[in-house]
């Protein structure tokens, strides 16, 4: 059976693909978003693939994958890392 290799950076929905876009941008990293799924058929695709990925040149996908590593456990903190304060 055909397996598809996951994407390097997959991106959950078009707020987190803004703010890492965002970021990208900031530290000087071409880039594309590119989101899966095609309205014709409902975005049927997300459901398998995810919302998207972000794409870069070879020369800068090293600190891409740093900055995505980064920038996914920033975004969801574990339960033992939020204070009640």
């Amino acid at each position: 059976m055909f397996r598809r290799e996951p994407w390097p950076c997959p991106l959950h929905n078009s707020s987190e693909a803004a703010l890492f876009s965002g970021l990208l941008t900031e530290e000087g990293i071409p880039h594309k978003i590119v989101r899966h799924g095609d309205s014709l058929w409902g975005f049927s695709e997300t459901i398998t693939d995810g919302w998207g990925h972000v794409e870069t040149t070879k020369e800068f996908q090293p600190r891409l994958e740093s900055l995505y590593s980064e920038f996914q456990s920033s975004a969801n903190p574990l339960p033992e890392e939020v204070s009640g304060d």
